[in-house]
């Protein structure tokens, strides 16, 4: 069965909420709008793909805004220098890493004070969230 959703006006993204707790943004209103697609227990959303079995609930929201980074409070505090992330807050306590596809995966991450640094070298290229259990974001691997 195959079943596609194609969203646009007045909302401001597609939310899905894995069940993990990690929020996952899909902009809407660009030049492209995110494609759903729900075939044989998946979703794929554009080039992401997720186990349905992974989705707590998705929604489409009019009031998040995904295109702004800096709306976790750790994303004020962080930057991005070659492959690794160096997030400087003291309220992170653990730091996980997700594929696209919703699996988590093993990066390199060190605390030293309030510097926590999260490397992606051991990495394919591709999109990964990030979590620090207060916040998700999402990040790209070039």
């Amino acid at each position: 069965m195959l079943f596609m959703v194609s969203f646009g006006a007045m909302a401001k993204s597609v939310v899905f909420t894995l069940s993990d707790g990690t929020l996952v943004y899909y902009l809407l209103g660009g030049e492209t709008n995110p494609m759903l697609r729900f075939v044989d227990g998946k979703v794929t959303v554009n080039a992401d793909m997720y186990e349905i079995s992974d989705i707590k609930n998705f929604y489409i929201s009019e009031e998040d805004d995904p295109s702004a980074i800096s709306a976790p409070t750790e994303a004020k505090k962080m930057q991005f220098s070659a492959n690794t992330l160096i997030i400087k807050s003291s309220d992170v306590k653990n730091v996980k890493v997700y594929s696209a596809s919703g699996a988590q995966v093993k990066a390199d991450v060190q605390k030293s004070g309030e510097n926590i640094s999260v490397n992606l070298n051991s990495l394919p290229t591709g999109a990964y969230i990030i979590n620090t259990g207060s916040s998700s974001f999402k990040v790209m691997k070039k």
